[in-house]
């Protein structure tokens, strides 16, 4: 929608949003619109009232524009009011009750089904299973009944299974489930971020059960033999290359990351050039100018087209092929596609002739995209991605209008020439790096020193030599096996150096550091805090820098308000605060004494950290929101999986006090692991007798109960099993205790009663074991005989946690939370000994 031009002889009020005002650049505020539409459309649950509101404005707004068309008068604000409810309407098929779709809803969690589906894209092949997505379901019911579902399930096929292809058909036997969260204040929102994806669903199975069908759609098709090629190109690459060159260069060439380590993305990371492995702007951007030029120098050989002064717009014309190849060929990535629509956009301008606007190219671009798929704007990439670029275009006007950079360089045409460039490559990778920093801090919690550094050697080393190499042994493979692999040969060659420079900048200390998470209020604050301060640093008469220096003021006011509320949130208050964090079949509590002294109980855990890391995705987060960097104290109750193998990356990136274990060894590799961690980083790792035992902290004490401090051995060895041996920690403060006994069984709880008698008795208790049968005995429950009981577990097959228990919980009048069905829950014990407990779902409760 474009405004209306104002008549000079027009009968009315001249309007304050003229075209060479506010719609000098017009997709620009209707971009923000459509995406003031968006953003509030997703913390809203729909209903038919609102949809019908919704569209009731859009109406309302589309009949003023008419109308004011007709009359031959501006529309100024019924453009962005009319993009605003469009924006709002486009998210409506993502958010509930439209999804899931009703009619797959009733298939969640209700039995086995035959289900066939179409393979939608490239299927990603890991060591123990083949992950893809399908789509065009039939699910068959055992009645023999069949139904057509909408939408995407996202299968998982362990074992040895066949290779597929986009557009082939599968049949599968299994279930359908639904997806679910660990809910954890802040956490990530795996439900929401599949439903954006169209995905309402899982389906599990063993290659056993899967088959393809015979009727197999799209073989012939070109997305069909893009994957083929794609698959062929990626065996050449690892059959010329091996290692980590092999898997940098796929990523490169073909948009697969799969391959690549964790420790080699962590290097990336840490020398801040991790961009280069998402084909993005910089790839797709190198790949057009190199093909522009290559076609202009082609065509400048024809006279017709230099007379005619059509030989720049002819290889713009030609620039869009290599362009819409490379994004086919690297899998077309929603960063690849944000690039290749900015190119083409940048490239149609020339082609008709008619002046870029950067600023305009960007809001088509991200128009275009929103259009497509609304939920874009809440991803990563997309927020990275726009972020980078406009922060580039915003700077490097900003520093064009400064002195320092109009400054004239030596007197020499050449040196000027190279000074210039030199600069202005500098100052790229400077922009791209400010502008991305508040989100790197904000999602990856990590900012990287060495980027502009790294970068200004990587990118012309990796974009401008390693992908055109790349790209030339695709090519050049399509007609000659052995000559696409000695291209591909070559390239890696190349690449192999870059990656150990990679490694090397990673290793210094300084490389990059760890950060807290910036709250979205911090975020915006940082960037408006660089706005600001780049309008003040640019020429400008005095007058123009008052509105950005007031409003630089405000900001700082803002940040000092919201620096105080966190220096009184994690150090001032005088509360105990105690989380019991929903991490899924395990236990991790943190602990916030009064006066900000912290303490961290068991880390929960998967059985392999490769698959799912604990610490990593769902402890380090947590503590990063709360402005936490250093725990004074981690307790390792023992050392199951389930509460140790989250402590692993917990050890590693933050700075830790003390540990305290019994040191019961364990024969496991998790274990090892975390002995090695503890001596490589200096923690202090006293012997249990000394670090066990009755402590004070600023008020709350805290003391072990089980095993005997000044005998360990004894206690553990009069009941078998690394359960029994659990530590068991009772917390204190204003005459309210927690009582954390770990996996203790029966026998431990019967030695407990013995050794502990009353002191075991405690207004909450963490449920033993996760709320096995094997535990939770009468005299034990007798003994404690708490108000509250926090159960952390996920149901599963193994039958945890055990109804038996739970009755038994609810027979005596304990109040029951589950972390499987509450998520975390957070107990607060006020000095005035007022204990709230607050689950994240769920109804709050208080009491004395």
């Amino acid at each position: 929608m474009t405004s209306v031009h104002v008549s000079a002889n027009a009968d009315h009020r001249p309007c304050p949003c003229r075209r060479d005002s506010f719609y000098h650049r017009p997709l620009i505020p209707l971009l923000f619109s459509f995406m003031a539409g968006i953003i509030p459309a997703r913390y809203v649950e729909f209903s038919p009232w609102i949809c019908m509101l919704a569209w009731a404005i859009f109406a309302a707004a589309a009949l003023r524009i008419v109308f004011l068309l007709s009359k031959n008068r501006p529309s100024c604000l019924s453009p962005l009011v009319l993009f605003c409810a469009l924006g709002f309407l486009a998210l409506s098929p993502w958010q509930k009750p439209f999804f899931p779709p009703g009619q797959a809803a009733s298939y969640l969690n209700s039995g086995y089904y035959m289900i066939s589906g179409t393979v939608a894209r490239p299927p990603e092949i890991e060591s123990y299973r083949t992950k893809c997505i399908l789509g065009d379901l039939t699910v068959t019911e055992k009645s023999g009944r069949r139904n057509l579902l909408p939408g995407f399930i996202q299968a998982a096929f362990y074992g040895d299974c066949p290779e597929f292809y986009p557009g082939e058909r599968v049949l599968v036997r299994g279930r359908l489930r639904g997806f679910k969260n660990f809910n954890n204040p802040g956490g990530f929102d795996y439900c929401r971020y599949m439903a954006d994806r169209n995905i309402w669903g899982g389906l599990y199975a063993g290659s056993s059960y899967v088959e393809k069908k015979a009727e197999t759609y799209g073989q012939t098709g070109a997305g069909f033999a893009v994957h083929r090629f794609r698959n062929r190109l990626d065996g050449l690459i690892r059959e010329v290359n091996n290692g980590d060159t092999a898997a940098v260069l796929s990523a490169l060439v073909i948009g697969k990351r799969g391959n690549i380590s964790p420790s080699l993305r962590e290097a990336f990371n840490r020398a801040g050039a991790s961009h280069l492995l998402a084909i993005s702007g910089l790839h797709v951007g190198i790949i057009a100018a190199c093909s522009f030029l290559l076609f202009k120098w082609i065509l400048s050989f024809s006279g017709s087209l230099l007379l005619t002064g059509r030989a720049s717009r002819t290889a713009a014309l030609l620039t869009v092929l290599p362009v819409g190849a490379y994004a086919l060929l690297s899998g077309m990535s929603p960063s690849t596609q944000r690039a290749a629509i900015m190119v083409t956009v940048f490239l149609a301008a020339l082609i008709k002739e008619k002046q870029y606007n950067p600023a305009n190219t960007l809001a088509a671009a991200a128009l275009c995209i929103l259009a497509v798929y609304p939920p874009g704007i809440f991803s990563i990439s997309f927020q990275l991605s726009f972020a980078a670029v406009s922060s580039i275009f915003l700077g490097i006007y900003m520093l064009s209008e400064t002195a320092v950079f109009k400054a004239a360089p030596p007197s020499s045409p050449f040196v000027a020439k190279i000074f210039k460039r030199a600069a202005g490559f500098i100052m790229i990778s400077v922009f791209a790096i400010l502008g991305t920093m508040p989100l790197v801090m904000h999602y990856f919690n990590q900012a990287s020193v060495m980027g502009v550094f790294s970068n200004l050697i990587l990118i012309p080393w990796i974009g401008f030599v390693v992908v055109p190499a790349g790209l030339i042994g695709a090519l050049a493979s399509l007609f000659s096996q052995t000559a696409g692999a000695w291209c591909l040969n070559a390239a890696g060659l190349i690449l192999k150096p870059a990656i150990s420079l990679i490694y090397q900048i990673a290793q210094f200390p300084f490389a990059a550091f760890n950060t807290v998470t910036p709250s979205a209020l911090e975020v915006i604050c940082m960037y408006a805090a660089m706005i600001c301060l780049g309008l003040l640093f640019s020429r400008g008469h005095k007058t123009r820098r008052r509105v950005p220096a007031a409003l630089l003021c405000l900001v700082l006011v803002i940040a000092a308000i919201d620096a105080g509320y966190w220096i009184h949130k994690r150090f001032l208050h005088r509360d105990l605060k105690v989380t019991v964090l929903d991490v899924g079949q395990g236990h991790a509590s943190f602990l916030e004494f009064p006066g900000g002294h912290t303490m961290l109980i068991d880390g929960g855990g998967f059985t392999d950290n490769s698959v799912f890391d604990v610490g990593a995705f769902i402890v380090a987060p947590y503590l990063w929101q709360n402005k936490v960097v250093s725990i004074d104290t981690v307790i390792l109750s023992h050392p199951d999986t389930d509460h140790l193998n989250g402590l692993l990356y917990i050890l590693e990136h933050f700075r830790v006090g003390r540990v305290i274990t019994t040191h019961e060894k364990a024969d496991t590799e998790a274990y090892k692991r975390f002995l090695q961690i503890i001596e490589e980083r200096k923690i202090p790792h006293p012997e249990f007798g000394k670090a066990a035992g009755k402590r004070f902290v600023n008020g709350v004490e805290t003391q072990v109960l089980h095993p005997e401090p000044t005998a360990p051995e004894i206690s553990c060895s009069k009941c078998s099993g690394a359960n029994n041996c659990s530590i068991v920690l009772r917390v204190s403060y204003r005459d309210k205790s927690i009582l954390f006994p770990g996996d203790i069984e029966k026998c431990a709880e019967s030695l407990l009663i013995s050794t502990a008698g009353q002191q075991i008795s405690s207004d909450i208790l963490i449920a033993p074991h996760h709320g096995s049968k094997s535990s939770s005995s009468t005299a034990f429950l007798k003994a404690v005989s708490p108000e509250t009981v926090i159960v952390p577990v996920r149901k599963s097959r193994m039958g945890l946690p055990s109804p038996a228990v739970l009755r038994s919980y609810k027979k005596r009048g304990f109040r029951i939370f589950r972390t499987d069905i509450n998520g975390a829950v957070r107990i607060y014990v006020r000095k005035d000994g007022q204990i709230k407990i607050r689950p994240q779902i769920g109804t709050s409760q208080t009491g004395k």
